[in-house]
Order: structure tokens, then sequence, then C-alpha cells
């Protein structure tokens, strides 16, 4: 290709455009995605989260029946999977959206435990009755201990993301703060992606053909810096690395990483795609003009 109107100048906005556009995809990301609490709903029913969720209660009570004596379907028959699934994303949902600012509510468990409670007291009764244990402070002290531990094991395994504890630490204090700024931040960057293009249009006005190739090289280049990482995690299966006992918690924690890592590969896979159409677009636009103008040279020679 021939050399390019004010290539110096060019050169600089084109590496500042593709900063600006960098940014301006980032926070895009951030705000639709990383600071979306939906998201992450949506991410424990997609990754299975909230069925090992429940598995790991039930398997824990099943466990818990030989020391008590109780038989884990005492426990577990109350405790309904739907139930579990709708209670440990709305938990993620209100202590996200409060510690992004987006609610002022401080989180709570919301579960019904009165069949579950209901389903131990009868079996210690029933037992007590057929064995003839005196129901004094003590049988009754047994009774509100055996509720309180498998209650406590429950709202223990709701907070699936420990978005529950992220919210009752110092970081909302900060990111109340941050989050509401990045509407603002992505218009911010979004002016100044468009002002440097717009300035190396101003600075190309009489050349206008040489902004195919620049701004097939801004997209290209912009595209490239982001794409290259999120096909590296894609195709190493990098987040599969993660070493996390919990099963749920791996579950939504990687399901998450893959997903906004596949929105930002797929994105830029097709910036970087159109960016090299432009680019070849310019050479061929550069090649016919070319011919054209030895054409018309050869025909005004005859």
């Amino acid at each position: 290709m021939k050399k390019l109107y004010h290539y110096t100048p060019m050169l600089i906005l084109t590496i500042l455009a593709s900063i600006a556009l960098i940014a301006t995809e980032m926070i895009a990301f951030g705000k639709n995605i990383v600071f979306n609490p939906d998201y992450y709903v949506w991410m424990i029913t997609k990754s299975g989260a909230d069925t090992a969720l429940y598995n790991d209660i039930t398997e824990y009570f099943t466990q818990l029946s030989a020391p008590t004596g109780i038989p884990e379907e005492v426990y577990n028959n109350s405790i309904d999977e739907h139930n579990v699934s709708v209670t440990a994303k709305q938990l993620t949902k209100t202590s996200l959206e409060y510690t992004f600012g987006k609610s002022n509510t401080k989180p709570e468990i919301n579960y019904d435990y009165t069949q579950l409670e209901k389903d131990i007291t009868e079996y210690i009764e029933k037992y007590s009755d057929a064995n003839g244990i005196e129901k004094d402070s003590e049988y009754y002290s047994l009774i509100d201990q055996t509720i309180h531990t498998a209650e406590v094991k429950l709202e223990g395994s709701f907070d699936i993301m420990m978005a529950q504890k992220l919210a009752n630490s110092s970081a909302p204090q900060s990111l109340r703060r941050i989050v509401p700024a990045l509407d603002i931040a992505l218009i911010v960057c979004g002016v100044i992606t468009i002002a440097l293009i717009a300035l190396m249009f101003y600075i190309n006005r009489h050349h206008l053909f040489d902004m195919v190739y620049w701004i097939g090289t801004i997209l290209f280049c912009g595209g490239g810096m982001l794409l290259i990482p999120t096909v590296f995690f894609k195709v190493t299966k990098y987040f599969d690395g993660f070493f996390l006992t919990d099963e749920s918690l791996y579950r939504v924690a990687t399901g998450s990483l893959y997903g906004l890592s596949d929105r930002i590969m797929m994105v830029n896979l097709v910036l970087c795609g159109f960016g090299v159409v432009l680019i070849i677009f310019a050479q061929i636009i550069h090649v016919a003009r070319v011919r054209a103008a030895r054409r018309l040279s050869n025909e005004n020679d005859e």
C-alpha cells in the first residue's frame, strides 16, 4: 500500500482510539455483566449450581442422621429443590443489588422453616412417647438444638456466592459509589473514542479513502487486545483449574467467568473480523485507484 498521508499523527490517534475503544468495551461489560446481579442469578441455574447446592444439603442431612439418630427423610422430606433454588437466587440478587448500590435494602434470607421444624418436632415426640422418655427441659432443649443445627446449615448454604458476606463487609462502601458512576464513565469513554475518530477524519479530510484503513486498524487492534486473552482462556480451559471445595460455588464462579470471557471473545471476534475486512478493502480501493489513474494517464498520452 502507498504511504499514508499524515502518517505520524494518524498513527498516534489510532493508538489512542484503540485504547479508548478497549476502555469503552470493558466499562460496558462491567456495567452490563460484571456488576449486573441478574447475570449471576441466571448463571446459578445455567451452571447447575442450585442443583449442586440441593445435593450438598441433602447429603449433609443424610450424614447427620447417624450421630443424631434422626432418619434422613425427617430432614430431607421438607427440603424442596425449587425452594432452595429460589431462596439462593433471591439472596444472591438482593445481596449484589445492595453491594452495587442498586438497592438500599440489606439482604436477608427468606426461607420457610415451618415444615422442617414440624417434622423434627413430631419425630422426636413420637420417638419419646414410644420409648417413655420424660419431656423435661432437656427434652425440649434437644428439640431446639436439633432444629437450630438444621436451620444453621441451611442458612449457611443459601449464600451460594458468598454475596451476603460481601454485602455485610466493607466492600459496599466503595462499590456503591463506583458502580453507579459506570454510566457516566461509559458515556465519557464513548465520546472520547468518537472524538478521536472524528479528529482523524478532519486531519485526513482530503484523503478520506485512507480512513477505511485507519478505522480497520482501530477495530483490529482494539478487538485483538481483548480477543487474545479470552481465546487463551477458552482453549486452555483456564478457569477449570480453580480449586474450590464447594461444588456449587465452583460451578457458579467458573460459569460466570467463562460466560463473561465468551461474550468478550465473541464481540471482539466480530470487531477484529470487521477490522480485517476494512483493511483488505482499503488495499482493494488503493489498487483500483492506482489502476484507474494509470488507465487515465495512458489515455491522455494517446
